[in-house]
């Protein structure tokens, strides 16, 4: 197995924390204030009058609004997903609300219990979603569909049973959209705590206060990750006319693995591909601070155990000047020695952004002072989005061999042991 043969940092997650705690982590009132429909630029009214699904927009589309790039990259694909997707609503709507009772999401929960009181779920549902898939109501399939985002959310996989259990309902494409649906709302999960984008007035559901917060799932070692392509390659010879124009438009006969893979789904393939061009390299963080950009990646590809991501990153940090002494305070953490306040800040947002899904107070205070709100968007989705690329990978088994400038060791944090790039414990 691959993962016997290379080795990364994987530092801990904190699973189960008081409820308390994470709730006093959530900002109470706007960070970056939504902006008034009445500033908004001809590029913000486009973007509003193509995807706008009736009614005022909400605080989330006006925050995102003060970056208008992050907005038109953003917000296909979040619709996509959120109305577009070939799930059933109901099924949608119980991805979407356990992702927001794990990331705890007071936003994207009360704007989705919303929505899913319109697909069919009663209040006790809801209720029972936060209860979690093993709660007395369910039916199998809609537990499973809740134990695929809780281990998600721990894992960033999917065991093989929750996997082959899904693959026996859902087609290829609907197996994307099921994964993506979880992980786009992580991903925007993250932007929403740490924006502290608020419900609207007349959105009254709140997370429910009253469930003890338990993820149902363990968390795996590096070695239980089996690594294995789950959906076979599309090849060029299988593509219809209308798959080619936009999976392979220049008709070389070759399709990159992204294509390859997500293009059983062409709906979500095209709006996916936007986000996470801009994620990879086309946001202003990237071409502005491309030494910040890729110690974000960098951070969160060691948290989700990404050898490709991170033998990619380390690669182009290194062609932007990146050394070796920085990589290794990568590795090292935020409390290493050799950052100064920013530096460590950096890396301590990557950290809360996948142990709390939101950056706290004195980290966000500190990247304020050194950066602009557009490029504090920027590294909030940049890490969140590591998440969702990194996880998608994983999910769909898409690690490849890499070369040997992976780290010797990595330090499994749930067993104390450091193993070395065969696997074996020292």
């Amino acid at each position: 197995m691959i993962m016997k043969r290379i080795a990364l940092l994987a530092t801990s997650l904190a699973i189960t924390v008081s409820l308390a705690a994470q709730e006093a982590s959530r900002p109470t009132a706007p960070r970056i204030q939504p902006l008034p429909e009445a500033q908004w630029t001809d590029d913000i009214r486009a973007v509003f009058t193509r995807f706008g699904q009736g009614g005022p927009a909400g605080n989330d589309f006006k925050t995102l609004a003060r970056h208008p790039e992050l907005l038109k990259t953003v917000v296909p694909f979040a619709t996509y997903i959120s109305s577009g997707s070939g799930l059933e609503p109901r099924h949608r709507e119980l991805l979407i609300l356990r992702a927001a009772w794990l990331c705890r999401a007071p936003y994207v929960w009360a704007q989705h219990a919303s929505a899913g009181t319109r697909a069919g779920l009663t209040p006790g549902e809801l209720h029972r979603v936060a209860e979690g898939p093993d709660a007395k109501g369910w039916d199998t399939f809609e537990s499973l569909l809740l134990r695929s985002a809780d281990e998600l959310f721990v894992n960033s996989f999917i065991t093989d049973d929750t996997w082959n259990a899904l693959a026996a309902r859902y087609d290829r494409a609907r197996l994307l959209d099921a994964l993506f649906t979880v992980l786009e709302y992580q991903m925007l999960a993250g932007a929403m705590n740490s924006f502290g984008v608020q419900p609207e007035q007349g959105l009254t559901e709140r997370l429910p206060s009253d469930v003890a917060y338990r993820p149902a799932s363990a968390r795996l070692t590096a070695q239980q990750i089996r690594r294995q392509r789950r959906i076979p390659p599309l090849t060029a010879a299988e593509l219809t006319p209308e798959a080619q124009a936009v999976l392979d438009p220049s008709r070389s006969g070759r399709l990159g693995g992204t294509a390859a893979t997500y293009g059983y789904n062409l709906k979500l393939y095209a709006p996916r591909q936007i986000l996470s061009d801009y994620l990879r390299a086309n946001s202003p963080l990237a071409t502005s601070a491309p030494i910040v950009h890729e110690t974000l990646i960098l951070r969160t590809a060691l948290h989700n155990r990404s050898e490709l991501e991170w033998a990619a990153h380390q690669r182009f940090g290194r062609e932007q000047g990146m050394t070796d002494e920085h990589i290794r305070g990568i590795l090292a953490g935020p409390d290493a020695p050799m950052w100064d306040e920013v530096n460590a800040a950096l890396l301590r947002a990557a950290d809360e952004m996948q142990r709390d899904v939101t950056l706290g107070a004195a980290t966000w205070n500190t990247l304020s002072r050194r950066f602009n709100t557009q490029q504090l968007m920027d590294i909030v989705l940049t890490t969140a989005g590591y998440r969702f690329i990194t996880t998608g990978q994983h999910a769909l088994g898409l690690q490849g061999d890499q070369p040997p400038s992976i780290p010797p060791v990595w330090v499994e944090p749930d067993a104390g042991e450091v193993v070395t790039r065969r696997g074996e414990k020292r």
